[in-house]
């Protein structure tokens, strides 16, 4: 008697858990309808499309970045080249006053 209840027990925890397992009833998505199929393909596409630009926005990013900042430090190293020209002509100017 013990036997047939733990038997009965086990069968009982297999069944419940493949349920559990088994894919949607054929109810379930006979409730989607084709336009809710296309929304949703739509909606991947669209991630699938901002996935893409974000990649290509994180490769080119750097790249530009790093022009800018070479740019930059052209512009920096004339500064100082103008910055010294100025200082050297200064005193030359104070001298004749």
């Amino acid at each position: 008697m013990r036997l047939a209840i733990g038997i009965g027990i086990c069968l009982i925890a297999l069944t419940a858990q493949a349920q559990a397992q088994s894919g949607p009833s054929a109810s379930d998505s006979a409730n989607l309808s084709r336009a809710d199929i296309r929304e949703l393909i739509d909606a991947t596409k669209a991630a699938a499309k901002a996935s893409r630009e974000n990649v290509d926005y994180n490769r080119v990013v750097p790249d530009i970045l790093t022009q800018i900042l070479a740019k930059l430090d052209k512009i920096e190293d004339k500064l100082d080249k103008v910055e010294a020209t100025i200082k050297r002509t200064q005193p030359t100017r104070v001298n004749a006053r």
